[in-house]
């Protein structure tokens, strides 16, 4: 009889632990109801309890909404302390009773979650912040069952890959894509998962896949595409989704100054030329088309002079009406490294083709001689800087 008194003395204590650390919650003493339901719930005769795992959840629920920082520090990962506790009562919980309850408690706890996961993200602490973005995903599983917070979804994956870890970044992006959510951008993050681990096969397959999926929003995929074919120096490949997608948006003055600049490394001066000034055409407050287009004027002329050059020292007039037109043909540069100067004053490769111009024209073009020596002044103390 003595024995089974101590018994239930015991179980009771543990009891009022529970009890006790509910009535801290509501005191601020938050300190003491931690240390209260830390022993509850390792307790033989309390750890199977749900209210008690419930209450633990609420502890740490308000330990994550404290503006004490003497109570935050009690636990660095609050929140996700008391989902875990939450997901036990639940689990003990067999008849419902606490459910109600739970639910309205996590339901809370998610604006505190969602707060937290952008400050970690601002904060430059992704592994934190995908934690939170993956509790906000498991209280919404909790609460309403078959929801899905897309946004969610799209930035557990965001801060999942920023934290490297890859494989839940991959996971996240692939539900983003069966929910059709972020479009074809998502295909692209997904893409390049692949091809950061150098699988170049299934960087390619997943960009294709993207392609077929949005064929009507496929700009961030052509980009993509073009972008590797580029670096990878396949060029014909490059053209070829260049073609695509000027077909998909015409009004792009940039698909024309890449499929200029690729014409050009082709050997197809003419049909770069064309390029560059449909480039123009569209955005005329693009530096970089001017700048090509001169280069192209200027490198015709230089070709010109090798060929004067090249003419037999008894042939003197025509040597001059080559080295002539070689010049002409170079003057035909400036007005584009002019206008692509005016874009951008302080590049100095476009200042340095002006000056080369200047000053083999200016002999024959007077009026280039303050353009030489104003130039020449601005690369000089460009270049003391």
């Amino acid at each position: 009889m003595f024995t089974l008194v101590a018994f239930s003395a015991t179980a009771m204590a543990q009891g009022a632990k529970v009890t006790s650390a509910a009535s801290n919650i509501k005191y601020g003493e938050l300190a003491k109801a931690k240390d209260a339901i830390e022993e509850a719930i390792v307790h033989e005769k309390t750890k199977g309890q749900a209210k008690a795992w419930m209450v633990r959840g609420d502890v740490y629920k308000a330990i994550a909404e404290s503006k004490n920082p003497d109570m935050k520090a009690l636990c660095a990962t609050p929140t996700r302390v008391a989902l875990d506790s939450y997901r036990k009562a639940i689990a003990l919980d067999a008849k419902g009773n606490l459910r109600k309850q739970i639910n309205n408690q996590l339901k809370m706890m998610s604006f505190t979650v969602n707060n937290a996961a952008y400050d970690f993200n601002d904060s430059k602490d992704y592994a934190n912040a995908f934690d939170c973005f993956e509790q906000i995903l498991a209280i919404d599983s909790i609460t309403e069952p078959g929801k899905i917070d897309s946004a969610s979804v799209y930035n557990a994956g965001i801060t999942a890959e920023e934290a490297k870890n890859f494989e839940k970044a991959r996971y996240y992006y692939n539900r983003c894509i069966d929910i059709r959510y972020g479009e074809s951008p998502v295909f692209v993050k997904l893409a390049n998962l692949d091809k950061d681990q150098g699988d170049t096969v299934a960087y390619m397959a997943t960009l294709e896949r993207g392609m077929k999926v949005y064929p009507n929003d496929c700009q961030p995929l052509l980009v993509e595409i073009i972008n590797h074919y580029i670096t990878s120096k396949q060029s014909d490949k490059a053209l070829e989704y260049l073609t695509k997608a000027i077909e998909s948006d015409p009004k792009n003055s940039s698909y024309y100054f890449a499929q200029g600049a690729l014409l050009d490394q082709l050997g197809k001066p003419d049909e770069a030329k064309a390029s560059y000034e449909k480039s123009i055409e569209i955005n005329p407050e693009d530096f970089a088309p001017w700048l090509n287009r001169g280069v192209q004027e200027y490198n015709k002329a230089i070709e010109m002079a090798k060929v004067a050059n090249d003419i037999p020292a008894n042939k003197p007039k025509e040597y001059d009406a080559a080295i002539a037109a070689a010049f002409e043909q170079m003057n035909l540069a400036i007005p584009y490294f002019e206008k692509a100067n005016a874009l951008k004053p302080t590049d100095a490769y476009t200042m340095q083709c002006l000056k080369e111009c200047y000053y083999k024209l200016r002999s024959s073009h007077p009026e280039y001689n303050d353009k030489y020596n104003d130039i020449k002044a601005k690369l000089e103390a460009a270049e003391q800087k």
